[in-house]
């Protein structure tokens, strides 16, 4: 790759992220500037997550910790407002995911009327096959049996739906082109976590009679959310580097002092929010292994939360 000045970037995946990364990159007044978007799906801004049209699958955030711009975190409660899908008085609202994705539509639509003339965008719907290093960055060669050259890629491909080539111990997961599920059957879901949920509001809205069991090593559930504010954290009141133990037990007495002034947990887990990946990339490779192994599960059902009417359908 190369070490100079980077004017094109390809981007690898056109679901949220793909999307919102070129937003942010073309905020950028560099009028050299080139974004390349690749996404194999028909429908840019979509990916896995957004491509439910299930309106029981919402948001597992409320809409205004969803905007797209990091410097107006309003912009998706606005947009929402604006075309009256919501009501102002009316609380916290987790969107269908299915919204979220016409919002990110919206805002690409708009990214490429504004950059139609200087040409600083271009949007590729084709399968991206390898990518390989040259002289000036990057070539990335698709399906078709073109290539896209840049200076720099970046890999926002999201999760596979199926497991890989070589993976055959994996499960496949289900598609609507299977046979049809016997609405009286009964039937396992392996893990209990948000795609857990996921399955089980797909059953309901489908009108699935049968029992639904699920299963986990720990049966952890996902909390559910509660309106409150971040506590205020700097950098320095955190012990970056240390062992887990140590780190848990800081955050452990952390939310303690917080609930004794009547603060929820959630505000405290929140608060954190923004020094996580400053947090996991200061750990040692011992603390890392610890956290993985002991401490992740419990750690996402309170990060990883849900829209509290959809908590109370599950629970």
């Amino acid at each position: 790759m190369s070490t100079g000045r980077v004017n094109s970037i390809i981007i690898v995946g056109g679901g949220a992220s793909g999307v919102v990364l070129a937003a942010h990159l073309l905020k950028s007044p560099n009028p050299d500037l080139r974004v390349t978007l690749i996404e194999k799906r028909p429908h840019f801004g979509q990916g896995m997550a957004y491509s439910t049209l299930l309106s029981a699958h919402v948001l597992n955030v409320n809409a205004s910790g969803m905007s797209a711009y990091a410097d107006d975190p309003g912009n998706f409660a606005r947009w929402v407002l604006e075309r009256g899908l919501a009501r102002p008085d009316q609380g916290p609202f987790y969107a269908p995911r299915s919204l979220y994705a016409r919002y990110l539509k919206e805002l690409l639509d708009e990214l490429e009327a504004r950059e139609r003339e200087t040409g600083r965008l271009r949007l590729i719907r084709e399968e991206s096959l390898s990518i390989s290093p040259t002289a000036s960055g990057v070539e990335v060669a698709l399906a078709n049996g073109t290539s896209v050259v840049a200076h720099l890629a970046v890999l926002a491909t999201g999760h596979d739906e199926q497991p890989g080539a070589g993976q055959g111990h994996a499960i496949r997961m289900g598609t609507e082109a299977d046979t049809a599920l016997d609405p009286d059957a009964r039937v396992l879901v392996l893990g209990t976590g948000l795609s857990m949920v996921d399955a089980f509001l797909s059953l309901e809205q489908r009108g699935h009679r049968g029992e639904i069991v699920a299963v986990s090593r720990r049966g952890l559930l996902p909390s559910p959310h509660r309106k409150g504010n971040p506590i205020k954290l700097d950098v320095a009141d955190i012990p970056l580097g240390t062992q887990l133990s140590y780190f848990v037990g800081w955050f452990r007495d952390l939310i303690r002092e917080n609930q004794k002034a009547g603060i929820d947990w959630r505000d405290v887990v929140d608060g954190l929010r923004p020094f996580n990946q400053k947090i996991w990339q200061n750990w040692p490779s011992s603390a890392k292994r610890r956290f993985v192994e002991h401490t992740k599960a419990w750690w996402d059902i309170h990060r990883h939360r849900l829209a509290p009417e959809v908590h109370a359908r599950v629970t």
